[in-house]
């Protein structure tokens, strides 16, 4: 599109509201407490705080060495420990050179190669690749053949496959046409703004990780395949049972490194590749639907959200599932524009637009979806529910809906049929490995369909009570709005900012209403259908970063480019200031990872950390009430809270002889009771923990001489120590 440049007393009115609309929304963004961060000490804790100790002079008295820049440039000053990343890097690198070329092949496959340019194969090929990647491990695991070399000379055929395939395209004879001469400034901007960001993604990502859930089965799970050498049923940790296709980059990380620890940084900096692919999506849309300025806005917001940076720097699965949603928005809108819509069109303000303008209104395609396009989002829509089930909501039935539509409008049932075949393709192993497994497909879900053995009517009512939907009520409705809106303590401003004003966009409206309607139906989703957990509302990132784009060039002007650049220059420095706190995660970007494997675990958890440190050789503890085990180092026996108790299913119904001949029997050398953490389970509105587990339990057993008296490890967590049997006389 091409906005018309206005001007008059009407404009500047416009104008006017408008900036004074941004000055309150900004206001209200920097004085809004955290709602993670604030408490009874700070009830007033905002964004405000960290802006103004982010430089020297803002605060009388206060030097750089104590500011957040200050802070962050310290923390960045270590590069005698780079060296230490290499070995990491190499194998990332390694493994995405695997997944391009593994992708690459796939589009090469399906005869869509030819039509993308070269920003678009190395993204979509990566997205494609590691799926292909996450498939070839899980078979090669199930088959028991994980191993180090194996795995390696896995990943290097389908790099010289494609290398072959390059060799043998035929030439492309060099235009003689005059080049079309374009700015610099854009990209060079976009480096300048996004860099630190995608720097401290990368640097973060080789960080230890400190979420609960990553050390619980994220990263826990492939680190028991890797030790196991297979990929089997893990009946303790029933988050291993879901689609684990992201989590196989992890493994994969394992295997090329032969180390559980460094490999899982490996896999982190594959996830975290993720976003700078996501962003490329994003601009591709936003560039065929709008403007050049519209692409690099709506990558710069992207990229700059701190969320996104979140999820760069942890081994969440949402980061790869944004990328799956943009890979939707894209692919359905991958007809629009001309032969210049790609990314090499680089222009900002200045300078006359290369394609004719969508006429208003109508929704331009240069040719109706075929039979490979639908292929190809079967297989993004597949990626994005092998990455989280939650996906078949938002991303299968909305993607299904638009293969029927084309189906319809083109009268051709092929169409239908090659979407659904790519999505079995990619989601059928894990389904099949779930009905092998526990005859329910989807595992732990839907077992009042599929039923399904490891499973009973009392863990079901478990599982849903803490992970089903909340109730509905208004007032639930406005927390969630405002939530993600900007009360979210890692949102970016710049989505309230610029989305509205997508709409008064002259051209690309139904374009425009439709990636806001798909927003629309991902936000109402996860508010009826989950527990309305912060993050599974994060697919919404990438089309609401397409909208901010377009709400960038809704005018032409000088004065509205001025403004413009006010908004982006806050919200951005608002975003590096808190990307650059703990807030957000670790900030030792180029601390000693040595130092790091031991420091981490012992300030996480001080108790886990002696236990593992102080045990002697050949131990084998039992953890009771404890799952966030990853960073452990020795053999243990645990189980999450919705698999049955361990010491449960020694202990009750059974004589303490009994039990102490099963622990025995089971290898357990010491028992490891973490009771804050079972209190936080009985808490309110929490999982829950199962009664049988009381102090009089192992009391018992302390008295009939099965357990040795407890050693405290710290607050409200003991140890026990397994007495040894005793050789009765003949």
């Amino acid at each position: 599109m091409t906005p018309v440049a206005r001007s008059g007393p009407r404009f500047w009115a416009i104008l006017g509201i408008l900036a004074i609309l941004e000055t309150a929304w900004f206001a209200w963004f920097l004085l809004e407490p955290f709602p993670n961060f604030s408490g009874p000490e700070r009830p007033d804790f905002c964004r405000l705080h960290l802006l103004v100790r982010a430089v020297p002079a803002v605060v009388p008295g206060v030097k750089l060495r104590e500011t957040h820049l200050g802070n962050a440039l310290e923390e960045l000053s270590h590069v005698e420990n780079l060296p230490g990343r290499v070995p990491i890097l190499l194998a990332a690198a390694f493994i995405a050179a695997s997944a391009v070329a593994t992708g690459n092949l796939a589009l090469r496959g399906l005869r869509l190669r030819p039509s993308l340019d070269s920003w678009e194969r190395i993204a979509v090929g990566y997205g494609l690749g590691t799926i292909g990647l996450g498939l070839a491990t899980l078979i090669v695991g199930r088959l028991g053949w994980l191993h180090p070399w194996g795995i390696r000379a896995g990943l290097v055929a389908p790099i010289a496959a494609e290398l072959v395939a390059r060799l043998r395209e035929p030439r492309v004879p060099v235009s003689q046409t005059k080049p079309i001469r374009r700015s610099p400034w854009p990209a060079i901007g976009f480096v300048l703004v996004a860099g630190p960001f995608l720097l401290i993604m990368l640097l973060g990502s080789m960080l230890p990780s400190i979420d609960f859930d990553a050390l619980e089965y994220h990263l826990q799970g492939p680190k028991e395949y890797y030790q196991a050498g297979r990929i089997a049923f893990l009946p303790h940790n029933v988050y291993t049972s879901m689609p684990f296709g992201v989590e196989m980059l992890h493994l994969l990380g394992m295997e090329v490194l032969d180390d559980w620890w460094s490999g899982a940084l490996v896999g982190q900096v594959l996830v975290a590749a993720f976003a700078p692919a996501t962003a490329v999506l994003i601009a591709l849309t936003a560039r065929r639907i709008g403007s050049p300025r519209a692409a690099w806005v709506a990558a710069v917001v992207y990229l700059t959200t701190p969320w996104v940076y979140r999820l760069a720097i942890l081994p969440y699965v949402e980061g790869p599932l944004c990328f799956f949603h943009a890979g939707l928005i894209w692919a359905a809108f991958r007809g629009l524009g001309t032969e210049d819509s790609g990314l090499e069109d680089v222009g900002w303000v200045s300078g006359r637009e290369t394609h004719q303008p969508n006429r208003p209104g109508r929704w331009v395609s240069l040719r109706s979806p075929t039979l490979q396009d639908l292929v190809l989002m079967g297989l993004l829509a597949g990626g994005a529910m092998a990455a989280k089930y939650t996906a078949l909501v938002s991303a299968v039935v909305p993607s299904f809906v638009w293969a029927v539509w084309a189906t319809w409008r083109s009268k051709n049932w092929r169409l239908v049929a090659g979407f659904v075949a790519g999505l079995a393709l990619v989601i059928g192993p894990w389904l099949v490995k779930n009905v092998t497994d526990t005859g329910n497909p989807v595992y732990p879900l839907g077992y009042r369909v599929f039923g399904g053995r490891h499973w009973d009517p009392g863990r079901d009512a478990k599982w849903s009570a803490a992970h089903g939907p909340k109730p509905v009520e208004a007032a639930a409705l406005v927390r969630s709005i405002v939530e993600i809106a900007g009360r979210s303590d890692w949102q970016s401003s710049l989505y309230v900012a610029l989305v509205p004003l997508a709409f008064f966009c002259k051209t690309g409206r139904r374009e425009i209403v439709f990636i806001a309607g798909y927003a629309a139906y991902l936000f109402w989703t996860w508010w009826l259908f989950t527990h309305r957990l912060d993050r599974f509302w994060l697919p919404i990132l990438p089309a609401l970063a397409i909208l901010a784009g377009l709400g960038s060039d809704w005018v032409r002007s000088r004065a509205w480019t001025v403004l413009l650049s006010a908004i982006l220059g806050l919200a951005i420095a608002m975003n590096a200031v808190y990307c650059s706190t703990a807030l957000a995660g670790l900030t030792d970007w180029m601390g000693d990872l040595v130092t790091l494997r031991s420091e981490v675990p012992r300030v996480l958890n001080p108790s886990l950390y002696r236990l593992d440190r102080e045990l002697p050789p050949g131990s084998r503890p039992l953890l009771v009430g404890a799952a966030a085990v990853f960073h452990l180092d020795r053999p243990i026996v645990y189980n999450t809270v919705f698999n049955d108790e361990t010491i449960e299913a020694i202990a009750k119904g059974r004589t303490p002889e009994r039990v102490g001949e099963e622990l025995r029997r089971r290898g357990i050398t010491h028992i490891y009771v973490d009771w804050s953490e079972i209190d936080r389970y009985r808490s309110p509105g929490n999982y829950g923990f199962t009664p049988f587990v009381t102090p009089e339990v192992f009391d018992r057993l302390v008295d009939a001489g099965v357990l040795k008296s407890a050693r405290k490890m710290g607050l409200r967590r003991e140890l026990f120590e397994v007495e040894p049997a005793v050789s009765r006389p003949r």
